[in-house]
C-alpha cells in the first residue's frame, strides 16, 4: 500500500475547472428575479419561439396520417402480440420478439385509443417526438449550446431514418429514447452532480434493457469510454491493464478463429426440456469462446485490483482511495461522487430493476422472463449472427446512410478531425504527462465521435444488418454535426454583438450558398432527364443524360465553381473563419431542406413502396386494398364482418392482425384437406400447388404482399463482400470466383468510385437520391391470391370498384 500523496495522478481528459466552477455557482439574484413570478410579463425570445415551432412540427409530422401505410411484416408481429396481450393478457417474453416494453406500452395504447393502424403506431410517434425536443437538455454553454441544441433538433426533425421509424412500431425507436436519456443524464451529470440525473440514468438504463438487444452495445460503448479515461485518471498501470486486457481478448479469439473452432452452441428456443437447457448450459460453458474470453476477464480482474490495492492507503477505504484521490472535475471523480450518493443510487436502480422485472415478468405472471431477459435476448443476438438474416454486405451502411442523412454525413468526418485534433491539442499541451485539460464541450465531442464510429463499426460487423439499426449511428452524427453548426451560429452572432461583422459580405455569402445550391439542382434535374437507354451491363433501361448535357458537361459543374468563387470572396472579405461558419450554417441549412424533401417523399408519398434502402420486407399498398375491399364485401354480404375467411400459413402476417376483428377466420396452415365453404380464401404463393383442386368453385385475384428494394443492381455491386455465408452474394461486380483477398475488396472498391468520375454515373446517384428512380424494376418477394366463392364473385366487384 502506498500513502495518498505518493500516487501519481494523470486525468488525461480533464474537464475545464474553471468553466465548470463558473457553470456551477449560484447565479447572482438580480432585482427582476427576486420578483414574484406573477409579476413577470411573459416574452416570447427566439429560442422559445424556435423550440415551440420544432415541437408543433414534430407532432404534426409524426403523428399526420399515421396510419395509412400498409403494415410491415415485423411491425404485424409487435402489432398483433400487443393486441394479444391487450385483449386477453396473452404474452411471455420470448427474445425472438425482442424486449417487453413495446408490447406492454403498445397494449395500454389500444386500451386507451382502441385497437387500429393508428393506435398501434402512436407510443413510437411520441418517442420520436420527444427526441426532437430532447437536445434542449443539453443548451448550456459547455454542452451543446443554445444554437448548437437548436440546431440538432431541426436536423432530428427532418432526419428521414429518425421520421420514418419513429411512425413505425419497431423496439429501435424506444431503444434510442433510452439511450439519449442516458447520454444527457451523464453529460448533464458531469456539468453539475444533482442527485436527479442519477435517477434518470439509472431509470433508462433500466428501461433500455427491455427495448432490444442493441442495448448491449449501447452498454458496452458507454462503459468502454468512460473505463478508458477512468483507468487512465486513477493510475497507468490500470490503462495498461485495461489495453492488455483487450488486446488479448482479440488475439485469443482471433487465434481460435484460426484453428476453425465451432460456433456457440444453438439456443433450444422451441419449447425446450429442462434436459435440453441444461446441455445447452453446459456446451456453452465447455465452449472455447466462453472459456479463453472468462480467463482473460479474470485475469484482468485480478490484475486490476492489484494495482488498485496499491493505492489504498493504511486505514483507506476502496472507493475513496481508488476513485476519491483524482483531480476535481475529472470523469474518475465525477464516477466517485456519483458512487457515494447512495440515496440517488438505491432510488434509481430500485426503479430500474423494479421496471425490468415487471415488464420481464408480464407483470408478474412470467418468472422466467428474468432469465430470457438477460441470458436469452444477449444469447440470442449472438446466435442471429452467423444466420446472417438478410445477407447484407460489409458496406451496407456506408452507402445508405448518405442518401438520406445529408447533414450528418457531409458534416461528420470534418466534425471528427476537428474533435480529434481538438482533444491532442489538450492533452499535449497539460501540466501532466499526456494529460492535460479538455473543455466540456471538446469532452461531450470526443464521446459523440466515439459513439458513432463503434456502433457503426459493431453493426457494420454484425451479421445482421437491417436499415431500422442506422438510427443509432444517426444520433450521435447529428449530435456531433449539431455542436459545430451551434458554434459557428454562436461565432457569427458574436460578431454581430461586437459590431465587427461585415453585413453585406455575410449577408452575400449566406444568401449566395442557397441560391447557387438551388441552381446546382436546377441543372441536373434538367440534364439527368434524359432518354432511356438499354444498358447491357445490367440488362435494363436506365436514364441517361440529355444530349446537350452530354456533349457540353462542364454546364453541370458550373454553379460549383461559382460557389467555389463565392467562397474565395467570403474569405477575403470576412476572413477564413467568419466565412467557413457563414457558409457552413448556410449549408447545412440547405442540406436541411433537402432532407425534408426526401422525408416527404418517403415518410408520406411512397411509405409503402419499395423504393428506399431505408425499407426491408414492406407489405404492398394490396394488403391494405384488399382489407378495404373485404371489408365492404362482408358489410355487403352478412351487414358486418362475420364473412368466413380463411388463411394460411404464408399470408399470416400481416393478416394475422388485419383479420382480427373477422370472428369467422380461419387459419388453415398449409394444406386445405377437404373442399372449403368459405366465402373468402387468402392463400400464398407457396400453398398454390398443393391446394388448387380444392378451389374448383372459387375464382381468384394475384395480388403482391411483400416486395423489396431492388438491391443487387443498385449497391451490392458497389465491392466485393467476401464475409457473406451465400458465395453467390459476394461478388456482383466481377466474373471473379471466391475465395476474395483484401486487394480483390479495395480493388472492387476503388472501380467504384473511380465509374463516379463519369457524368452519366453522377446522374444516376443524383437521380436515385432526388427522385428515388431506380434502374431496375421494383420485384415482389411474396404474393398471394384472394380466392372468392363463384357465387359471390358480383358481389366482390360491387365491393371493389
Amino acid at each position: 500500500m502506498v500513502k495518498s500523496s505518493e500516487r501519481r495522478a494523470s486525468p488525461a481528459l480533464t474537464l475545464d475547472d474553471a468553466a465548470i466552477d463558473e457553470a456551477a455557482s449560484p447565479a447572482t439574484e438580480t432585482a427582476s428575479t427576486a420578483q414574484p413570478q406573477a409579476a413577470r410579463s411573459f416574452r416570447l425570445t427566439v429560442e422559445g419561439a424556435g423550440y415551440l415551432t420544432l415541437f408543433v412540427l414534430a407532432l404534426l409530422t409524426r403523428f399526420w396520417d399515421l396510419g395509412s401505410r400498409a403494415m410491415n411484416h415485423d411491425e404485424s408481429l409487435h402489432t398483433y402480440y400487443s393486441w394479444q396481450f391487450f385483449d386477453h393478457y396473452d404474452y411471455i417474453h420470448n427474445p425472438l420478439m425482442h424486449g417487453p416494453a413495446l408490447f406492454h406500452m403498445n397494449a395500454f395504447a389500444y386500451f386507451l385509443f382502441g385497437d387500429n393502424d393508428v393506435s398501434a403506431r402512436i407510443v413510437p410517434a411520441i418517442f420520436g417526438t420527444l427526441i426532437v425536443m430532447m437536445p434542449a437538455l443539453l443548451r448550456k454553454p459547455g454542452l451543446l449550446g443554445r444554437w448548437g441544441a437548436l440546431s440538432a433538433s431541426a436536423i432530428l426533425l427532418f432526419s428521414p431514418s429518425i421520421l420514418y421509424y419513429s411512425r413505425f412500431i419497431r423496439h429501435d425507436i424506444y431503444t434510442l429514447f433510452a439511450t439519449f436519456a442516458i447520454v444527457i443524464a451523464a453529460l448533464r451529470y458531469m456539468d453539475r452532480p444533482e442527485r436527479r440525473w442519477i435517477v434518470i440514468a439509472a431509470v433508462s438504463t433500466g428501461f433500455l434493457f427491455t427495448t432490444k438487444e442493441v442495448s448491449f452495445i449501447v452498454a458496452f460503448i458507454v462503459v468502454t469510454f468512460l473505463a478508458t479515461i477512468v483507468a487512465w485518471q486513477i493510475h497507468r498501470a490500470m490503462f495498461g491493464v485495461m489495453i492488455g486486457a483487450v488486446v488479448a481478448l482479440g488475439v485469443v479469439l482471433l487465434g481460435l478463429r484460426a484453428f476453425d473452432v465451432e460456433p456457440l452452441p444453438g439456443i433450444p428456443w422451441e419449447n425446450p426440456t429442462q434436459s435440453q437447457i441444461n446441455t445447452f448450459i453446459v456446451e456453452l460453458f465447455q465452449h472455447p469462446y466462453v472459456l479463453a474470453g472468462l480467463g482473460v476477464v479474470g485475469l484482468a480482474v485480478v490484475a486490476a485490483l492489484m494495482v488498485a490495492d496499491r493505492l489504498r492507503t493504511e486505514n483507506g477505504r476502496w472507493l475513496d482511495d481508488v476513485f476519491g484521490q483524482a483531480p476535481r472535475h475529472t470523469t474518475a471523480h465525477t464516477l466517485y461522487l456519483a458512487l457515494r450518493d447512495y440515496r440517488g443510487l438505491a432510488i434509481g436502480v430500485g426503479i430500474a430493476l423494479t421496471l425490468y422485472v415487471v415488464l420481464y415478468t408480464s407483470l408478474f405472471t412470467n418468472f422466467g422472463g428474468i432469465a430470457s431477459g438477460t441470458f436469452g435476448a444477449l444469447g440470442y443476438w449472438l446466435g442471429q449472427q452467423d444466420v446472417q438474416r438478410g445477407a447484407q454486405p460489409w458496406f451496407y451502411y456506408l452507402l445508405l446512410l448518405p442518401q438520406y442523412e445529408f447533414v450528418a454525413v457531409a458534416v461528420f468526418p470534418i466534425a471528427g478531425i476537428l474533435t480529434v485534433r481538438d482533444v491532442l491539442r489538450r492533452i499535449r499541451g497539460g501540466d501532466y504527462p499526456l494529460g492535460g485539460q479538455v473543455g466540456r464541450r471538446t469532452y461531450m465531442r470526443a464521446f459523440f465521435l466515439y459513439w458513432a464510429v463503434m456502433m457503426l463499426v459493431v453493426l457494420s460487423w454484425a451479421g445482421e444488418k437491417m436499415p431500422w439499426l442506422s438510427l443509432h449511428v444517426v444520433l450521435p452524427m447529428i449530435l456531433l454535426a449539431a455542436s459545430y453548426a451551434g458554434e459557428a451560429i454562436e461565432y457569427v452572432e458574436a460578431r454581430a454583438r461586437a459590431g465587427t461583422l461585415p453585413r453585406f459580405a455575410t449577408v452575400a455569402v449566406a444568401a449566395g450558398i442557397p441560391v447557387l445550391t438551388a441552381s446546382w439542382f436546377l441543372i441536373w434535374a434538367w440534364a439527368s432527364a434524359g432518354p432511356w437507354v438499354f444498358d447491357e451491363n445490367i440488362n435494363n433501361y436506365v436514364r441517361t443524360l440529355r444530349p446537350f448535357a452530354a456533349d457540353n458537361p462542364w454546364i453541370l459543374y458550373v454553379p460549383l465553381a461559382a460557389l467555389a468563387g463565392l467562397l474565395i470572396y467570403g474569405v477575403y472579405r470576412l476572413g477564413p473563419k467568419l466565412a467557413i461558419a457563414t457558409a457552413g450554417v448556410a449549408m447545412i441549412a440547405v442540406m436541411i431542406l433537402g432532407q425534408a424533401h426526401v422525408s416527404y417523399r418517403f415518410t408520406y408519398t411512397e411509405g409503402d413502396v419499395a423504393l428506399d434502402m431505408l425499407m426491408y420486407s414492406q407489405a404492398s399498398p394490396d394488403v391494405e386494398r384488399v382489407m378495404d375491399d373485404l371489408g365492404e364485401f362482408s358489410r355487403q354480404v352478412n351487414g358486418d364482418r362475420s364473412v368466413a375467411v380463411w388463411y394460411d400459413s404464408g399470408v399470416s402476417w400481416p393478416f394475422q392482425w388485419y383479420l382480427r376483428d373477422y370472428p369467422n377466420r380461419r387459419f388453415y396452415g398449409s394444406t386445405i384437406d377437404s373442399p372449403p365453404n368459405a366465402e373468402i380464401i387468402l392463400i400464398s404463393q407457396d400453398s398454390l400447388g398443393e391446394n388448387e383442386d380444392m378451389l374448383a368453385g372459387y375464382t381468384y385475384q394475384d395480388y403482391t404482399m411483400r416486395w423489396f428494394f431492388p438491391e443487387n443492381p443498385i449497391y451490392r455491386r458497389f465491392a466485393i463482400a467476401p464475409e457473406l455465408n451465400d458465395t453467390g452474394r459476394q461478388n456482383y461486380q466481377t466474373d471473379q470466383e471466391a475465395p476474395y483477398t483484401v486487394g480483390d475488396v479495395i480493388e472492387s472498391v476503388g472501380s467504384s468510385l473511380w465509374s463516379l468520375r463519369d457524368p452519366q454515373q453522377q446522374a444516376k446517384m443524383f437521380r436515385l437520391v432526388a427522385y428515388r428512380e431506380v434502374w431496375d424494376q421494383i420485384r415482389s418477394d411474396f404474393d398471394f391470391r384472394v380466392y372468392v366463392r363463384n357465387d359471390l364473385v358480383e358481389i366482390w366487384d360491387e365491393a371493389r370498384y
